[in-house]
């Protein structure tokens, strides 16, 4: 009898399988604690909002006006992303200001991209073959080619319209103006010049170049 205790007795520590509250054991309470630490941590990409990527992009002229000096490229594309008038949907659509320079945003090193295509493009902000609309009434303002780029604009990106626009474009075929960009857009002051579209119906050629004092709304498009 005793020995029939001990064998169930062995039997039932062998099969039945030890449960521990393990940070890395799938399920167990540790577990999911960790996971919400990392997610709200922004440690792990299972959690995050997905970024969307548009198919019809948006456009929109921020509620503030600024001079050339932008904090760069990146500092204009961040006010973009802070601006009052950035649509709140979809949740998470990038948007990125519509500025080149010779070095950290450009569109094409050749008129019209026409010797090396997509390929002459730094962080440039328009898609190939892309449908572009203005954000406050989904007019359409052009539809670029095949190069991410248009030849012609059908509306005004912005209603109403506004005009000195600094974009670091020169008279034509979207390439930047030489040393016409206000120092990579860090200067503010009235020794420097930058690039200008006159208005915002006639987006893809300079209308001069101010002094980088001068100041302007920074068009944004949605990514």
């Amino acid at each position: 009898m005793r020995f029939g205790l001990l064998f169930i007795l062995v039997a039932f520590i062998h099969c039945t399988e030890p449960k521990f509250n393990n940070p890395s054991d799938f399920g167990t309470d540790s577990y999911l604690e960790n996971q919400t630490i990392l997610c709200l941590t922004g440690q792990t990409a299972s959690c995050r909002t997905p970024v969307p990527f548009c198919t019809t992009c948006k456009f929109f002229s921020t509620s503030v006006t600024y001079n050339g000096n932008r904090g760069g490229i990146l500092g204009a594309d961040a006010k973009c992303m802070t601006d009052s008038k950035k649509p709140p949907m979809p949740v998470g659509a990038v948007y990125k200001a519509f500025l080149v320079d010779d070095v950290n945003r450009i569109a094409c090193t050749t008129s019209n991209c026409l010797t090396g295509g997509i390929s002459e493009h730094v962080d440039w902000v328009l898609k190939p073959d892309t449908k572009y609309v203005r954000t406050a009434d989904n007019v359409t303002i052009a539809t670029t080619n095949s190069l991410g780029i248009f030849t012609s604009q059908t509306g005004d990106a912005e209603n109403p319209s506004v005009s000195t626009i600094f974009t670091g474009l020169n008279t034509s075929g979207w390439l930047t103006r030489s040393g016409n960009h206000c120092n990579r857009w860090s200067d503010g002051s009235n020794v420097s010049q930058g690039g200008i579209a006159p208005n915002s119906n006639n987006l893809y050629v300079s209308g001069g170049v101010p002094n980088c004092d001068t100041t302007s709304v920074i068009l944004c498009v949605e990514q």
